[in-house]
Protein backbone atom coordinates (compact mmCIF):
# COMPACT_ATOMS: atom_id res chain seq x y z
CA UNK A 1 0.00 0.00 0.00
CA UNK A 2 2.86 2.32 1.13
CA UNK A 3 3.76 1.34 -2.34
CA UNK A 4 1.67 2.35 -4.76
CA UNK A 5 1.14 5.79 -2.41
CA UNK A 6 4.32 6.63 -3.31
CA UNK A 7 3.87 5.83 -6.76
CA UNK A 8 0.62 7.61 -7.23
CA UNK A 9 2.22 10.61 -5.61
CA UNK A 10 5.28 10.75 -8.34
CA UNK A 11 2.85 10.47 -10.96
CA UNK A 12 1.49 14.33 -11.17
CA UNK A 13 5.41 15.58 -11.20
CA UNK A 14 6.23 12.78 -13.88
CA UNK A 15 3.34 13.94 -15.59
CA UNK A 16 3.97 17.70 -15.27
CA UNK A 17 7.67 17.13 -16.18
CA UNK A 18 6.87 15.34 -19.39
CA UNK A 19 4.32 18.06 -20.21
CA UNK A 20 7.05 20.71 -19.53
CA UNK A 21 9.72 18.92 -22.02
CA UNK A 22 6.22 19.10 -24.91
CA UNK A 23 5.98 22.48 -24.22
CA UNK A 24 9.70 23.53 -24.37
CA UNK A 25 9.76 21.37 -27.92
CA UNK A 26 6.50 23.80 -29.01
CA UNK A 27 7.91 26.40 -27.79
CA UNK A 28 11.01 25.52 -29.29
CA UNK A 29 9.38 24.99 -32.79
CA UNK A 30 7.90 28.24 -32.11
CA UNK A 31 11.29 30.31 -32.19
CA UNK A 32 12.48 28.56 -35.08
CA UNK A 33 9.39 29.18 -37.20
CA UNK A 34 10.29 32.93 -35.83
CA UNK A 35 13.06 33.25 -37.25
CA UNK A 36 12.70 31.89 -40.28
CA UNK A 37 9.59 33.57 -40.72
CA UNK A 38 10.08 37.30 -39.29
CA UNK A 39 14.11 37.95 -38.31
CA UNK A 40 14.93 39.27 -41.33
CA UNK A 41 11.97 41.64 -42.07
CA UNK A 42 12.72 43.03 -38.12
CA UNK A 43 16.97 43.09 -39.00
CA UNK A 44 16.63 44.70 -42.34
CA UNK A 45 13.82 47.07 -40.42
CA UNK A 46 16.06 48.71 -38.26
CA UNK A 47 18.78 49.40 -40.73
CA UNK A 48 16.14 51.39 -42.99
CA UNK A 49 15.25 52.96 -39.41
CA UNK A 50 19.01 54.06 -39.95
CA UNK A 51 18.85 55.06 -43.42
CA UNK A 52 19.12 58.49 -43.58
CA UNK A 53 15.94 60.50 -44.64
CA UNK A 54 15.97 62.78 -47.44
CA UNK A 55 15.79 66.35 -46.51
CA UNK A 56 13.27 68.56 -48.07
CA UNK A 57 14.62 69.23 -51.24
CA UNK A 58 14.70 73.11 -52.50
CA UNK A 59 13.38 73.73 -55.81
CA UNK A 60 16.39 73.53 -58.19
CA UNK A 61 17.37 76.70 -59.89
CA UNK A 62 16.23 75.98 -63.67
CA UNK A 63 15.90 78.95 -66.19
CA UNK A 64 13.00 78.75 -68.27
CA UNK A 65 14.27 77.78 -71.56
CA UNK A 66 13.34 80.65 -74.26
CA UNK A 67 11.67 79.99 -77.45
CA UNK A 68 14.92 79.44 -79.17
CA UNK A 69 16.26 77.37 -76.78
CA UNK A 70 16.25 74.20 -76.98
CA UNK A 71 15.25 71.63 -74.14
CA UNK A 72 15.36 71.85 -70.36
CA UNK A 73 17.95 72.90 -68.04
CA UNK A 74 18.91 69.84 -65.75
CA UNK A 75 18.04 69.73 -62.25
CA UNK A 76 21.58 71.09 -60.14
CA UNK A 77 23.97 67.84 -59.58
CA UNK A 78 23.54 68.63 -56.20
CA UNK A 79 19.93 67.78 -56.00
CA UNK A 80 19.77 63.40 -55.71
CA UNK A 81 18.54 61.96 -59.08
CA UNK A 82 14.40 61.53 -58.10
CA UNK A 83 12.83 57.75 -58.69
CA UNK A 84 9.46 57.85 -60.55
CA UNK A 85 6.77 54.99 -60.86
CA UNK A 86 4.30 54.92 -63.56
CA UNK A 87 0.63 55.19 -62.44
CA UNK A 88 -1.94 53.87 -63.48
CA UNK A 89 -5.94 55.48 -62.48
CA UNK A 90 -7.95 53.61 -64.85
CA UNK A 91 -9.13 51.00 -62.37
CA UNK A 92 -12.89 50.13 -61.64
CA UNK A 93 -14.54 46.83 -60.50
CA UNK A 94 -14.78 45.84 -64.88
CA UNK A 95 -10.95 46.15 -64.83
CA UNK A 96 -10.23 43.43 -63.07
CA UNK A 97 -12.21 41.13 -65.81
CA UNK A 98 -9.37 41.75 -68.45
CA UNK A 99 -5.92 40.45 -69.33
CA UNK A 100 -5.08 39.55 -65.41
CA UNK A 101 -3.04 36.99 -64.29
CA UNK A 102 -2.46 38.49 -61.23
CA UNK A 103 -4.57 40.86 -58.22
CA UNK A 104 -2.82 43.51 -55.73
CA UNK A 105 -2.79 42.16 -52.33
CA UNK A 106 -4.56 45.22 -51.83
CA UNK A 107 -7.97 43.72 -53.74
CA UNK A 108 -9.46 44.26 -56.60
CA UNK A 109 -9.94 47.94 -55.89
CA UNK A 110 -11.28 51.28 -57.62
CA UNK A 111 -8.92 54.21 -58.73
CA UNK A 112 -11.89 56.27 -57.00
CA UNK A 113 -10.80 54.76 -53.44
CA UNK A 114 -8.71 57.79 -51.69
CA UNK A 115 -7.50 55.38 -48.91
CA UNK A 116 -5.86 52.90 -51.66
CA UNK A 117 -4.43 55.86 -53.02
CA UNK A 118 -3.03 57.01 -49.50
CA UNK A 119 -1.54 53.38 -48.99
CA UNK A 120 -0.01 52.96 -52.49
CA UNK A 121 1.51 56.94 -51.77
CA UNK A 122 2.33 55.44 -48.39
CA UNK A 123 4.16 51.73 -49.88
CA UNK A 124 5.65 53.51 -52.48
CA UNK A 125 7.48 56.35 -50.45
CA UNK A 126 8.79 53.27 -48.01
CA UNK A 127 10.52 52.10 -51.11
CA UNK A 128 12.06 55.02 -52.41
CA UNK A 129 9.75 56.02 -55.07
CA UNK A 130 9.69 60.04 -54.69
CA UNK A 131 6.88 60.56 -57.14
CA UNK A 132 4.41 58.81 -59.56
CA UNK A 133 4.10 60.23 -63.30
CA UNK A 134 0.04 59.62 -63.23
CA UNK A 135 -1.69 58.57 -66.91
CA UNK A 136 -4.33 60.84 -68.04
CA UNK A 137 -6.48 62.43 -70.47
CA UNK A 138 -9.15 64.89 -70.32
CA UNK A 139 -12.44 62.49 -69.05
CA UNK A 140 -14.39 63.47 -66.95
CA UNK A 141 -13.75 59.95 -64.80
CA UNK A 142 -9.79 60.70 -65.02
CA UNK A 143 -9.92 64.10 -64.11
CA UNK A 144 -11.71 63.39 -60.86
CA UNK A 145 -9.52 60.85 -60.08
CA UNK A 146 -6.80 63.38 -60.75
CA UNK A 147 -7.99 65.56 -58.25
CA UNK A 148 -8.16 62.57 -56.22
CA UNK A 149 -4.46 62.51 -56.36
CA UNK A 150 -3.44 65.59 -56.13
CA UNK A 151 -5.48 65.85 -52.79
CA UNK A 152 -4.04 62.49 -51.50
CA UNK A 153 -0.57 63.40 -51.95
CA UNK A 154 -0.44 66.84 -50.85
CA UNK A 155 1.74 68.11 -47.80
CA UNK A 156 3.44 64.03 -48.63
CA UNK A 157 6.39 65.43 -50.30
CA UNK A 158 5.43 63.04 -53.08
CA UNK A 159 5.88 64.48 -56.31
CA UNK A 160 3.33 64.08 -59.22
CA UNK A 161 3.63 64.02 -62.96
CA UNK A 162 1.59 63.52 -66.29
CA UNK A 163 1.90 60.97 -69.09
CA UNK A 164 -0.69 62.63 -71.12
CA UNK A 165 -2.06 59.44 -73.56
CA UNK A 166 -2.18 60.53 -77.00
CA UNK A 167 -3.48 57.17 -78.63
CA UNK A 168 -6.56 55.81 -77.85
CA UNK A 169 -7.65 51.90 -77.01
CA UNK A 170 -6.31 50.72 -80.98
CA UNK A 171 -2.88 52.84 -80.42
CA UNK A 172 -3.98 55.28 -83.05
CA UNK A 173 -3.51 59.16 -81.83
CA UNK A 174 -6.15 61.31 -81.15
CA UNK A 175 -6.23 64.75 -82.85
CA UNK A 176 -3.59 67.35 -82.15
CA UNK A 177 -6.09 70.26 -81.53
CA UNK A 178 -7.31 67.66 -79.12
CA UNK A 179 -3.81 66.99 -77.41
CA UNK A 180 -3.18 70.48 -77.30
CA UNK A 181 -6.64 71.59 -76.00
CA UNK A 182 -5.88 68.93 -72.98
CA UNK A 183 -2.79 69.91 -72.14
CA UNK A 184 -3.66 73.72 -72.00
CA UNK A 185 -6.16 72.57 -69.91
CA UNK A 186 -3.90 70.46 -67.71
CA UNK A 187 -2.06 73.03 -67.11
CA UNK A 188 -4.40 75.87 -66.27
CA UNK A 189 -6.22 73.59 -64.02
CA UNK A 190 -3.71 72.00 -61.58
CA UNK A 191 -0.16 73.10 -62.91
CA UNK A 192 0.38 75.26 -59.18
CA UNK A 193 -1.03 71.55 -57.52
CA UNK A 194 1.98 69.69 -59.79
CA UNK A 195 4.45 71.71 -60.17
CA UNK A 196 7.79 69.67 -59.32
CA UNK A 197 10.01 70.05 -56.47
CA UNK A 198 12.66 68.75 -58.42
CA UNK A 199 12.46 70.75 -61.73
CA UNK A 200 10.41 74.28 -60.93
CA UNK A 201 7.50 72.90 -63.13
CA UNK A 202 4.88 70.48 -63.99
CA UNK A 203 6.20 67.44 -66.23
CA UNK A 204 4.27 66.39 -68.73
CA UNK A 205 5.48 62.90 -71.19
CA UNK A 206 3.35 62.59 -74.31
CA UNK A 207 3.11 59.85 -75.26
CA UNK A 208 2.42 58.78 -78.68
CA UNK A 209 5.41 61.53 -80.02
CA UNK A 210 6.27 59.72 -83.20
CA UNK A 211 3.30 59.47 -84.39
CA UNK A 212 2.84 63.32 -84.92
CA UNK A 213 4.72 65.67 -87.14
CA UNK A 214 6.97 68.09 -86.15
CA UNK A 215 4.53 70.71 -87.05
CA UNK A 216 2.35 69.46 -84.14
CA UNK A 217 4.64 68.91 -82.01
CA UNK A 218 5.99 72.64 -82.29
CA UNK A 219 1.97 73.74 -81.48
CA UNK A 220 1.27 72.04 -78.93
CA UNK A 221 5.11 72.93 -76.95
CA UNK A 222 4.17 76.64 -78.31
CA UNK A 223 0.78 76.91 -76.98
CA UNK A 224 2.56 75.42 -73.48
CA UNK A 225 4.86 77.82 -73.20
CA UNK A 226 6.98 77.71 -70.37
CA UNK A 227 4.40 76.59 -68.16
CA UNK A 228 5.70 72.90 -68.16
CA UNK A 229 8.20 70.63 -69.54
CA UNK A 230 6.86 68.67 -71.90
CA UNK A 231 9.09 65.32 -72.50
CA UNK A 232 8.59 62.92 -75.86
CA UNK A 233 8.43 59.29 -75.37
CA UNK A 234 10.10 58.71 -78.49
CA UNK A 235 10.99 54.96 -79.31
CA UNK A 236 14.79 55.45 -80.79
CA UNK A 237 17.46 58.32 -80.71
CA UNK A 238 15.98 58.80 -84.40
CA UNK A 239 12.78 59.48 -83.01
CA UNK A 240 14.07 61.94 -80.13
CA UNK A 241 16.21 63.74 -82.61
CA UNK A 242 13.25 64.62 -84.89
CA UNK A 243 11.79 67.06 -81.95
CA UNK A 244 14.50 67.64 -80.09
CA UNK A 245 14.61 71.26 -80.55
CA UNK A 246 11.00 71.44 -79.35
CA UNK A 247 10.70 69.35 -76.40
CA UNK A 248 12.84 69.59 -73.41
CA UNK A 249 13.91 65.90 -73.05
CA UNK A 250 12.57 62.28 -73.11
CA UNK A 251 11.02 59.45 -71.01
CA UNK A 252 11.33 56.60 -72.84
CA UNK A 253 8.89 53.51 -71.70
CA UNK A 254 10.00 50.58 -72.52
CA UNK A 255 8.40 48.26 -71.06
CA UNK A 256 9.38 45.07 -72.59
CA UNK A 257 13.52 45.67 -72.69
CA UNK A 258 15.68 42.13 -71.34
CA UNK A 259 17.85 44.41 -69.13
CA UNK A 260 20.43 41.32 -69.42
CA UNK A 261 20.54 41.91 -73.15
CA UNK A 262 23.41 44.08 -74.84
CA UNK A 263 21.55 45.89 -76.80
CA UNK A 264 19.62 47.54 -74.11
CA UNK A 265 22.39 49.29 -72.57
CA UNK A 266 23.23 50.77 -75.49
CA UNK A 267 19.87 52.02 -76.39
CA UNK A 268 19.71 53.73 -73.05
CA UNK A 269 23.04 55.29 -73.64
CA UNK A 270 22.57 56.25 -76.65
CA UNK A 271 19.54 58.36 -75.78
CA UNK A 272 21.02 59.97 -72.68
CA UNK A 273 23.58 60.94 -74.80
CA UNK A 274 20.97 62.47 -77.53
CA UNK A 275 18.88 64.01 -75.11
CA UNK A 276 21.95 66.07 -72.99
CA UNK A 277 23.68 66.73 -76.55
CA UNK A 278 20.45 69.58 -76.60
CA UNK A 279 20.61 69.66 -72.55
CA UNK A 280 17.44 68.01 -71.78
CA UNK A 281 15.89 66.07 -69.22
CA UNK A 282 17.01 61.95 -69.55
CA UNK A 283 14.00 59.86 -68.00
CA UNK A 284 15.51 56.52 -68.08
CA UNK A 285 13.38 53.14 -67.83
CA UNK A 286 13.71 50.39 -65.50
CA UNK A 287 10.78 48.08 -65.56
CA UNK A 288 10.78 44.73 -63.07
CA UNK A 289 9.70 42.16 -66.41
CA UNK A 290 7.10 42.47 -68.95
CA UNK A 291 4.41 39.73 -70.01
CA UNK A 292 2.40 40.80 -72.82
CA UNK A 293 0.49 37.33 -73.73
CA UNK A 294 -2.51 38.16 -72.36
CA UNK A 295 -2.92 41.44 -74.77
CA UNK A 296 -2.25 39.00 -78.09
CA UNK A 297 1.43 39.38 -77.37
CA UNK A 298 3.76 36.69 -76.87
CA UNK A 299 6.78 38.53 -75.61
CA UNK A 300 7.87 37.78 -72.16
CA UNK A 301 10.88 38.67 -69.28
CA UNK A 302 10.70 36.84 -66.71
CA UNK A 303 11.34 38.48 -63.27
CA UNK A 304 14.09 36.41 -62.47
CA UNK A 305 13.39 36.59 -58.42
CA UNK A 306 13.79 40.33 -58.69
CA UNK A 307 17.28 40.03 -60.75
CA UNK A 308 15.20 41.77 -63.77
CA UNK A 309 14.32 45.22 -61.68
CA UNK A 310 18.04 45.38 -60.26
CA UNK A 311 19.44 44.93 -63.54
CA UNK A 312 17.10 47.52 -65.31
CA UNK A 313 18.14 49.37 -62.34
CA UNK A 314 22.08 49.10 -62.90
CA UNK A 315 21.30 50.00 -66.70
CA UNK A 316 18.94 52.78 -66.27
CA UNK A 317 21.22 54.30 -63.54
CA UNK A 318 24.48 53.52 -66.03
CA UNK A 319 22.76 56.06 -68.71
CA UNK A 320 23.84 59.68 -66.73
CA UNK A 321 19.83 59.70 -65.85
CA UNK A 322 18.37 63.15 -65.00
CA UNK A 323 15.59 60.91 -63.10
CA UNK A 324 15.03 57.05 -63.01
CA UNK A 325 11.53 55.79 -64.30
CA UNK A 326 10.29 52.58 -63.10
CA UNK A 327 8.11 50.75 -65.12
CA UNK A 328 5.72 50.11 -63.29
CA UNK A 329 3.47 51.03 -60.07
CA UNK A 330 0.45 49.05 -61.33
CA UNK A 331 0.32 47.88 -65.04
CA UNK A 332 -1.69 44.77 -64.02
CA UNK A 333 -2.04 43.62 -67.87
CA UNK A 334 1.29 43.85 -69.27
CA UNK A 335 2.22 42.43 -65.69
CA UNK A 336 5.30 45.19 -65.05
CA UNK A 337 3.56 46.08 -61.70
CA UNK A 338 5.89 46.31 -58.36
CA UNK A 339 2.73 47.14 -56.31
CA UNK A 340 2.13 44.11 -54.14
CA UNK A 341 0.23 41.39 -55.13
CA UNK A 342 -0.72 37.86 -54.72
CA UNK A 343 1.82 36.16 -56.42
CA UNK A 344 5.08 37.98 -55.69
CA UNK A 345 4.17 39.78 -52.68
CA UNK A 346 6.40 42.64 -52.15
CA UNK A 347 9.31 41.42 -53.74
CA UNK A 348 9.77 44.04 -55.87
CA UNK A 349 9.48 46.86 -53.38
CA UNK A 350 12.01 44.99 -51.44
CA UNK A 351 14.34 45.07 -54.26
CA UNK A 352 14.02 48.63 -55.53
CA UNK A 353 14.60 49.65 -51.60
CA UNK A 354 17.37 47.81 -51.05
CA UNK A 355 19.08 49.06 -54.35
CA UNK A 356 18.41 52.60 -53.42
CA UNK A 357 19.32 52.47 -50.06
CA UNK A 358 22.93 51.00 -51.78
CA UNK A 359 23.01 53.73 -54.00
CA UNK A 360 22.25 56.01 -50.93
CA UNK A 361 18.85 57.16 -51.97
CA UNK A 362 17.35 58.65 -49.02
CA UNK A 363 14.35 56.44 -48.07
CA UNK A 364 11.97 58.05 -45.14
CA UNK A 365 11.38 55.99 -42.33
CA UNK A 366 8.87 54.31 -40.49
CA UNK A 367 6.24 54.53 -43.85
CA UNK A 368 5.50 51.86 -46.29
CA UNK A 369 5.08 48.50 -46.54
CA UNK A 370 8.30 46.67 -44.42
CA UNK A 371 9.44 45.81 -48.12
CA UNK A 372 12.99 44.65 -46.64
CA UNK A 373 12.44 41.36 -45.52
CA UNK A 374 11.82 39.89 -49.02
CA UNK A 375 8.78 38.18 -50.80
CA UNK A 376 5.66 38.10 -48.80
CA UNK A 377 3.87 35.96 -51.73
CA UNK A 378 1.59 34.59 -49.59
CA UNK A 379 -0.47 35.96 -46.86
CA UNK A 380 1.42 33.53 -44.13
CA UNK A 381 3.43 36.11 -42.21
CA UNK A 382 5.36 35.86 -38.84
CA UNK A 383 2.81 37.41 -36.96
CA UNK A 384 0.12 34.83 -38.11
CA UNK A 385 2.80 32.05 -37.14
CA UNK A 386 3.16 33.02 -33.53
CA UNK A 387 -0.50 33.01 -33.35
CA UNK A 388 -0.49 29.64 -34.77
CA UNK A 389 2.10 27.82 -33.47
CA UNK A 390 1.70 29.43 -29.98
CA UNK A 391 -2.11 28.19 -29.97
CA UNK A 392 -0.10 24.58 -30.74
CA UNK A 393 1.63 24.93 -27.70
CA UNK A 394 -1.39 25.50 -25.53
CA UNK A 395 -2.99 22.62 -27.19
CA UNK A 396 0.06 19.88 -26.85
CA UNK A 397 0.15 20.87 -23.39
CA UNK A 398 -3.53 20.99 -22.42
CA UNK A 399 -4.11 17.75 -25.03
CA UNK A 400 -1.15 15.84 -22.84
CA UNK A 401 -3.15 16.43 -19.82
CA UNK A 402 -6.34 15.54 -20.77
CA UNK A 403 -4.90 12.08 -22.12
CA UNK A 404 -3.40 11.28 -18.70
CA UNK A 405 -5.69 12.44 -16.63
CA UNK A 406 -8.19 9.49 -18.67
CA UNK A 407 -5.66 6.85 -18.61
CA UNK A 408 -5.41 7.51 -14.52
CA UNK A 409 -9.11 7.84 -14.52
CA UNK A 410 -9.62 4.06 -16.36
CA UNK A 411 -6.71 2.52 -14.30
CA UNK A 412 -8.45 3.29 -11.22
CA UNK A 413 -11.86 2.62 -12.50
CA UNK A 414 -10.63 -1.03 -12.81
CA UNK A 415 -9.05 -1.34 -9.37
CA UNK A 416 -5.75 -2.36 -10.65
CA UNK A 417 -2.41 -0.82 -10.11
CA UNK A 418 -1.09 1.53 -12.82
CA UNK A 419 0.42 -0.37 -15.47
CA UNK A 420 3.47 1.15 -17.63
CA UNK A 421 6.68 2.70 -16.35
CA UNK A 422 5.29 5.07 -14.28
CA UNK A 423 4.09 2.32 -11.60
CA UNK A 424 6.93 -0.10 -12.17
CA UNK A 425 7.79 -1.41 -8.45
CA UNK A 426 11.66 -0.62 -7.65
CA UNK A 427 14.28 -3.37 -8.77
CA UNK A 428 14.58 -6.46 -6.79
CA UNK A 429 17.79 -6.95 -6.31
CA UNK A 430 17.42 -10.79 -6.92
CA UNK A 431 16.01 -10.82 -9.68
CA UNK A 432 17.12 -8.16 -11.58
CA UNK A 433 13.68 -6.41 -12.53
CA UNK A 434 14.36 -6.66 -16.35
CA UNK A 435 12.86 -3.58 -18.40
CA UNK A 436 11.13 -6.21 -21.22
CA UNK A 437 8.10 -6.36 -19.15
CA UNK A 438 7.97 -2.43 -18.89
CA UNK A 439 7.96 -1.93 -22.35
CA UNK A 440 5.60 -4.63 -22.93
CA UNK A 441 3.35 -2.35 -20.64
CA UNK A 442 3.58 0.38 -22.30
CA UNK A 443 2.90 -1.10 -25.65
CA UNK A 444 -0.29 -2.61 -24.84
CA UNK A 445 -1.25 1.13 -22.61
CA UNK A 446 -0.76 2.97 -26.23
CA UNK A 447 -2.94 0.20 -27.90
CA UNK A 448 -5.46 0.39 -25.60
CA UNK A 449 -5.79 4.22 -25.66
CA UNK A 450 -5.34 4.21 -29.84
CA UNK A 451 -8.45 2.09 -29.69
CA UNK A 452 -10.66 4.06 -27.38
CA UNK A 453 -10.26 7.05 -29.03
CA UNK A 454 -7.97 8.58 -25.65
CA UNK A 455 -5.88 10.69 -28.65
Amino acid sequence: MSRIRILRSTRVPRILATASIVAALAVSALVLAGRALIPTTVVRASASTLAPVAAPLSTPSVSAPSSSESGAVAASASTPIPVYAYFYQWFSAASWNRAKVDYPLAGRYSSDDPNVLATQINQAKGAGIDGFLTSWKNTATLDRRLDLLINTAKGQNFDLGVVYEALDFSRNPVPVATVQQDMVYLVDRWGSALTSRYYGRPVIIWTGTDQYSVADVSAVKAALGNRAYLLAASRSVAGYERVAGIVDGEAYYWSSADPKSASATVKLAALSAAVHAHHGLWFAPAASGYDGRDLGGSRVVGRSDGQTLTQSLDNAYGSSPDAIAVISWNEWSENTYIEPGEQYGDRELAVLKDDLLSRGHGIPAGIGVDSSGGSSSSTWTGARAVVALGSLTIAAVIGFAVVARRRARRRRGRGHRPRGRATRLPRDPDTGGGSGGVADAESRAHSELLSKGGR
